[in-house]
């Protein structure tokens, strides 16, 4: 590790170094801790370009990885032996967020405030200095300069890491997620951005490699052969998605020996699999022991991830029908630690009824708490629910604010459920005509997808409200769709869609072609379940009737 980390420091130096080209060079690193010394206080940004700009780099940043790795291993233990520790990394580099974060502890430990306060000062600097302009989510992850700074940030924040993994995207080719636990006893998901390291290291390999570009995924390997947890978790998650489900078990373990709970949840994911192409009772049986114990570990730790997924599990008789109970408490345990998904499957277990006594007031509670956490399929499924009970319940405010967030993705669902909540004058005043508007884009958004054009359709000529009726449109945006896809013209509901535009537009003879159609494609997919409605609709059609209903 002590080799890597000195390759790692020269060639981050070189990065950054040609990363500020345009930038004035920074003073001195001494000139600056002099400066320091004598009571004033450099910008963070500067000190950091001048330590990596120092001579006899190498050395200094091996030595300041081994004391931050030191620090980390008893911060919370023995605190009286933090001060010689901090001191010492801040004699290497006075801007390290862990020096600061340690040596305020041991200050406070020995109750003298005075020692602690410039330290509180700089932590704060160093903590600014990584976040500035990000939040640590996976898009606008925190900057760190080493994995050990990163979880030394989540300490400093009153959080107790508890599992880590790299990971690569396109904007960040190299980043880790650091799961901390919270006070409140759920774990919080922190990202940080590491492409200094993944730079240096990329250009480090290639010194000893024929091919000229090394990958974010071979430098992960590379790390996990020196006993990185958060390489190890990181291998095993892309040999999971690669379906080589022995090799991924091989370095998950690994890393889960050390107690990383995402290193669990995955081997529990892992372990699913592999039970659910098991060819023997006895196979199925071992791999569902250990989906259940690397679950129950990770719920030990505060995973909520853990306790939805076991809870659906539960509630899919994956562990058999004696065991369904105990799939509830563990929905609301995750929920009360803000687990949008399962506050979002309670929402429809209560609405649904069967599992649990249907109650419409605990379901739309769940809804928005939900949609508050920027759960998209909650708010989706919210103004689905509000539209089918609008005769019950008055809604809340924020339904058509949170629609209107995903239609500016263009989203099409969004689109689709604001035209019906303004045409029924849900959460807002009743408005036909941006009803339309919303029905028009939904369906130009989506002009492929059979679901949403033929509800966008449906609506558009059977609605009871007479204003919201615009026939020839629908007509024509239906005709487009099932002359262009083979698929949608045998599904009976995309038939019956299709012929009633025709009836709405005088073609009755067409609307008695297309139902028949739509009838013999159910008889032929043996859809019971559709024939009384379309036969119903045939016989107003036979009778020069169109068909109109509440809709949306």
């Amino acid at each position: 590790m002590r080799d890597l980390l000195v390759a790692l420091a020269v060639l981050s130096s070189m990065l950054t170094l040609q990363g500020c080209q345009s930038a004035s060079p920074p003073p001195s690193y001494d000139t600056l801790t002099a400066q320091i010394a004598a009571g004033e206080q450099p910008a963070m940004d500067v000190l950091r370009r001048a330590f990596l700009a120092a001579p006899g780099l190498p050395e200094r940043m091996a030595r300041l990885a081994e004391l931050e790795l030191q620090a980390m291993q008893i911060v919370e233990d023995e605190p009286l032996k933090l001060g010689a520790i901090g001191s010492a990394i801040l004699d290497i580099y006075y801007g390290s967020l862990t020096g600061h974060y340690v040596l305020e502890r041991f200050y406070r430990h020995l109750e003298s405030a005075d020692a602690a306060e410039p330290h509180t000062w700089w932590l704060e600097a160093a903590k600014t200095a990584m976040t500035l302009g990000r939040d640590g989510s996976r898009d606008a992850p925190y900057f760190a300069m080493t994995p050990i700074e990163a979880q030394m940030y989540a300490q400093s924040e009153k959080l107790s890491p508890v599992g880590s993994m790299y990971q690569t995207n396109e904007i960040t080719p190299f980043a880790m997620l650091v799961q901390a636990r919270s006070a409140k006893g759920g774990l919080e998901s922190i990202h940080f951005d590491l492409n200094s390291i993944y730079d240096s290291v990329r250009q480090e390999i290639r010194h000893n490699t024929l091919d000229g570009e090394i990958r974010p995924w071979e430098i992960m390997g590379y790390l996990a052969r020196d006993g990185d947890t958060a390489a190890q978790t990181a291998v095993g998650a892309y040999l999971f998605a690669r379906r080589r489900y022995d090799d991924s078990v091989t370095w998950l373990r690994a890393a889960s020996r050390t107690g990383n709970v995402l290193a669990n949840i995955l081997l529990a994911r892992v372990y699913w699999e592999k039970s659910t192409e098991a060819t023997t009772p006895a196979d199925k049986r071992d791999a569902l022991d250990m989906v259940l114990e690397n679950y129950l570990h990770a719920i030990a730790l505060g995973s909520s991830d853990a306790m939805f997924a076991l809870g659906v599990l539960y509630l899919n008789s994956s562990f058999g029908e004696d065991n369904e109970a105990s799939a509830l408490p563990l929905m609301k345990q995750a929920g009360d630690l803000d687990h949008s998904d399962a506050l979002l499957y309670l929402a429809h277990l209560h609405y649904a009824g069967g599992a649990i006594e249907r109650d419409l007031g605990q379901a739309e509670q769940y809804f928005i708490r939900s949609a508050t956490l920027n759960n998209s399929a909650a708010r989706l499924s919210y103004a689905r629910y509000l539209v089918a009970e609008r005769d019950a319940r008055s809604g809340d405010q924020r339904a058509i604010p949170w629609l209107e967030e995903l239609a500016a993705e263009k989203d099409a669902e969004a689109m689709l459920l604001l035209g019906n909540l303004h045409a029924r004058g849900i959460t807002a005043k009743q408005n036909l005509r941006v009803a339309y508007r919303w029905y028009r884009d939904a369906a130009k958004t989506a002009a492929k997808d059979a679901d949403i054009v033929n509800e966008v359709a449906w609506t558009l000529t059977v609605s009871d409200l007479d204003d919201l009726r615009k026939s020839r449109y629908a007509r024509r945006i239906m005709s487009t769709l099932m002359k262009a896809d083979d698929a949608a013209r045998k599904r009976p509901e995309y038939l019956d869609t299709w012929a009633a535009t025709h009836a709405a537009n005088g073609d009755f003879g067409e609307a008695v072609r297309l139902q028949r159609l739509a009838l013999d494609e159910a008889r032929n997919a043996e859809r019971d379940d559709v024939l009384d409605i379309l036969q119903e609709h045939l016989d107003l059609f036979l009778s020069g009737k169109q068909v109109i209903e509440t809709a949306p």
